[in-house]
C-alpha cells in the first residue's frame, strides 16, 4: 500500500476516560513495545490500518516547552516509548518557557487557591473540575519539582517570604493582593535568581536522562492529526521531519504543547484586534496547535485572553521588524514628568505611571488589557529629553533613528498623521491637570505629572504591544483531555501548557508555570494508559437514496384557506406586509359590525411583533375600523394585522 497522507477527520462525540479522584490520572499501564503496527481488532480492518507509518510509538508530544517536557517525562515514567517533536531547531526549543522569568505558583491551602483563581476570572465561567485540580496541583509543585525533576531543597527560593532581594518578583506573590485567597499564594525559583532559564534547564536535563525513552526530533514540526472516523480517536501524527513528511503512529495518545499564537499575525489580528505587536518570548508560537486542534473538532477558548511583558503602558515595546523580539526601554517602564502616550487621534488612552500587571491596567475597578489604537506615540517636551538622556542614556541606539522631531506640537502632529488641533488640545489639558495635581480622565499620580513646555522642540517615536503569551487554544478539561465542540473528550488527545491556558481574564505570574507543571503530568500520564483496541471500519454499507434534487422541501408554507375553519359570518384575510413570512387573521361580521378578530397564523418577532397581536385586534374593534393607530414598536406587524384585516372585511361587502 502507498503511503496515506490523507488529513484528519471531523470529529464527533468521543469516549472520555476515567479518572483518579484528585488528580484525573488514567489508570493501566501502556501496551506492550514492539511488533506491527497493525491495529486490527480480530474482527475487520481499522482505520490505522489504511495509513503507512514510517513510525511507532505509545505516546507522540508535540512541543519541546516546559509542558511538553513535563508531559514527556511522566509519560516516560510510566512506562511509555515516547517521541517529543518540535518545531525549533536545536539550541532554540523551550519555548516561552526559556525567555520566561523561570517562577511557579506554589501554595499550602487548596481552597484559598480556589477562591483566588475565581476571583481572577471575574464574571468568566470557569470550569470547577479543572480548578480544583489545578488549586490542588499548587499545593504540589514544590515536591513535585524536587521529587521527580531532582531540584534540591536548599536551590529554591520562595518569593512569598522574602522579597526584598527581587521585588519585581515578589509583587507576583500575590498579582493581586485584594484578592480572597492572594495571602496563601507563594512564587518559587529553582535557582538564586530569575529570568536565567534556570526552571526550563531543570526540565530539558529531566528529558536528557531519559533518552532510553523518550526520542527527541528538532526542526519537526507537526502537520496534522490521524483521527480514526469511528471513533473520533487522534491515533498519530504527520510531522515535518527536516522537510520530509512522516507519519507516526501514536498507539496510546497524542499531547500537544504547541504553545500559542502570538507570532501569528492573522491570528493577532484576528483574535485580538491588534495590528502592531511583537513577541518578548519564543518565535516558534504560530499557532499550528489551533489549526490542527480544529481539524479534529476540538473546541477553542480564551481566544481574546493575553499577556503583555511586566513592565508598563499594557505591555509595550519599540516598533521592531516583524519576526524579531520586542524591546523595552525598562527606565521608561512607569513614565514621569512631561510625557504621555497617544494614539491615532491625538488623545491619551491609558494611565502612564503605573505599573501593570502583566499588560493589564486598571479601568473602572478591574485590571484589563489594552484595547489598542492602530497607532501609539510617547509624546515628550525638551525638558523631557534631557532627563532621558542624563538619567538613561537616552533613548537605545538601534532606535535613535525612529524619533520624530518638530519645533512646534502642530508639526509633531502633522507628522504623525494626527488630527489638526487635537494633540494640542491634549497637550494642554494634560499641563491643566499637572498645575491642578488631579487627572480626572486616568487618575495618572499628580507628582508624576510635569507640564510641557510651551515652545519647542517636541519629540515622539513609535510603540507596539508587547507579548509575553496568547492564551488560547483548544478547551481543556481537569483529565488535561482535548474538549470537542460537541462537550466531550477527544478520545487519546491531551494538552498542557500555554496552548489552551485556563485563564479567561485576569493573571498571575507563574501561573502558566504551574499549568505546563501540573497539567503536563496529567496530560502524560493518561496519554500513556493503555487505550481499547481501535474499532473495526464498517465496511459495504447499502444506501438508500431517498433525498435528491426535486424531492421538494422539508416544510412548506401553509395554506391558510385549507387550513382555518371558517364558520357563519367568519372570513379569511391575509397580508405579505409583516416581517414573517405571511400573517393570517379570521374576522367575524355581526351585522355589517366587526365582532371579533383573531390572528390565526403569524411568524413575526416575539416580544416585538407580537405586542402589535396583542393589542390591535381590540382596538380595531373598538373604533369598528382598521384606521387606527399603529403600535409603538410594532409598525410592520401593525400594518400588516390592519391590511388582512381589511381583506377579510371587503369579503363581507
Amino acid at each position: 500500500m502507498g503511503k496515506f497522507t490523507r488529513r484528519q477527520f471531523i470529529t464527533g462525540a468521543g469516549a472520555g476516560m476515567a479518572a483518579i479522584a484528585g488528580l484525573g490520572l488514567a489508570g493501566c499501564a501502556p501496551q506492550g513495545k514492539g511488533g506491527s503496527a497493525m491495529a486490527t481488532t480480530g474482527e475487520g480492518t481499522t482505520f490505522a490500518d489504511t495509513i503507512a507509518w514510517d513510525g511507532e510509538y505509545d505516546v507522540v508530544v508535540i512541543g519541546f516547552g516546559g509542558a511538553g517536557a513535563v508531559s514527556a517525562c511522566y509519560a516516560a515514567d510510566a512506562g511509555a516509548k515516547v517521541l517529543l517533536v518540535e518545531k525549533a531547531p536545536i539550541g532554540m526549543e523551550g519555548g516561552n518557557t526559556r525567555f520566561c522569568g523561570q517562577i511557579i505558583l506554589s501554595s499550602d491551602n487548596k481552597e484559598a487557591m480556589v477562591s483566588y483563581n475565581k476571583a481572577m476570572a471575574g464574571d468568566f465561567a470557569v470550569d470547577e473540575g479543572l480548578l480544583d485540580v489545578y488549586a490542588e496541583g499548587l499545593t504540589r509543585t514544590h515536591d513535585m519539582l524536587r521529587d521527580f525533576f531532582g531540584v534540591p531543597e536548599e536551590n529554591f527560593l520562595d518569593w512569598k517570604y522574602d522579597s526584598s532581594a527581587q521585588p519585581l518578583i515578589g509583587m507576583f506573590a500575590p498579582e493581586y493582593p485584594e484578592f480572597e485567597g492572594g495571602e496563601d499564594l507563594h512564587v518559587l525559583t529553582v535557582s538564586d535568581n530569575v529570568c536565567n532559564s534556570a526552571l526550563w534547564k531543570t526540565y530539558r536535563n529531566k528529558v536528557m536522562s531519559m533518552g532510553d525513552s523518550i526520542d527527541v526530533w528538532y526542526a519537526s514540526p507537526a502537520v496534522s492529526l490521524f483521527q480514526d472516523p469511528v471513533s473520533k480517536a487522534v491515533i498519530g501524527v504527520e510531522i515535518d521531519k527536516n522537510g520530509e513528511t512522516v507519519n507516526v503512529r501514536a498507539k496510546n495518545g497524542v499531547v500537544m504543547t504547541m504553545g500559542g499564537f502570538e507570532n501569528n499575525p492573522q491570528m493577532v489580528e484576528d483574535f485580538l484586534g491588534l495590528t502592531k505587536s511583537a513577541p518578548a518570548g519564543t518565535l516558534f508560537n504560530t499557532g499550528d496547535g489551533v489549526k490542527m486542534a480544529m481539524g479534529v473538532g476540538a473546541d477553542l477558548w480564551h481566544m481574546e485572553a493575553f499577556e503583555g511583558n511586566c513592565f508598563a503602558l499594557g505591555g509595550i515595546s519599540f516598533a521592531v521588524e516583524s519576526g524579531h523580539h520586542a524591546k523595552t526601554f525598562n527606565d521608561l517602564r512607569n513614565l514621569s514628568g512631561s510625557i504621555i502616550v497617544v494614539g491615532n487621534g491625538g488623545e491619551r488612552y491609558l494611565r502612564e505611571d503605573v505599573y501593570n500587571r502583566h499588560g493589564h491596567v486598571p479601568s473602572n475597578g478591574d485590571w484589563v488589557s489594552v484595547k489598542r489604537p492602530r497607532n501609539t506615540w510617547m509624546v515628550w517636551d525638551e525638558a523631557q529629553n534631557k532627563a532621558i538622556t542624563e538619567e538613561y542614556h537616552g533613548i537605545p541606539a538601534e532606535f535613535a533613528d525612529q524619533v520624530v522631531s518638530a519645533g512646534t506640537l502642530t508639526e509633531l502632529a502633522e507628522t504623525l498623521g494626527i488630527t489638526p488641533g487635537k494633540l494640542e488640545q491634549t497637550v494642554a489639558d494634560f499641563n491643566k491637570m499637572a498645575a491642578d495635581g488631579y487627572d480626572p480622565a486616568f487618575y495618572r499620580a499628580a507628582e508624576t505629572m510635569r507640564a510641557f513646555s510651551e515652545s519647542g522642540p517636541y519629540y515622539a517615536i513609535e510603540m507596539i504591544q508587547a507579548f509575553l503569551n496568547t492564551q488560547g487554544g483548544a478547551r481543556r478539561n481537569a483529565a488535561a483531555e482535548v474538549v470537542g465542540t460537541n462537550g466531550e473528550p477527544i478520545p487519546h488527545l491531551y494538552s498542557a501548557g500555554e496552548f489552551g491556558g485556563m485563564t479567561p481574564y485576569q493573571y498571575n505570574g507563574g501561573g502558566n508555570m504551574a499549568e505546563c507543571l501540573i497539567f503536563g503530568q496529567l496530560a502524560g500520564v493518561n496519554a500513556a494508559a493503555e487505550k481499547d483496541p481501535l474499532p473495526a471500519l464498517p465496511m459495504g454499507v447499502a444506501s438508500e437514496i431517498v433525498y435528491t434534487a426535486g424531492s421538494g422541501s422539508h416544510e412548506v408554507d401553509p395554506d391558510l384557506a385549507q387550513t382555518v375553519a371558517l364558520g357563519e359570518g367568519e372570513y379569511l384575510g391575509t397580508s405579505t406586509l409583516c416581517m414573517g413570512n405571511e400573517l393570517g387573521v379570521k374576522v367575524k361580521m355581526d351585522g355589517g359590525k366587526i365582532a371579533a378578530v383573531e390572528v390565526v397564523h403569524q411568524q413575526e418577532t416575539a416580544g416585538v411583533g407580537s405586542k402589535a397581536i396583542e393589542a390591535l385586534p381590540a382596538q380595531i374593534i373598538e373604533a369598528q375600523s382598521t384606521e387606527v393607530d399603529a403600535v409603538a414598536g410594532a409598525t410592520v406587524t401593525s400594518t400588516a394585522i390592519k391590511d388582512a384585516v381589511q381583506k377579510a372585511i371587503d369579503q363581507a361587502k
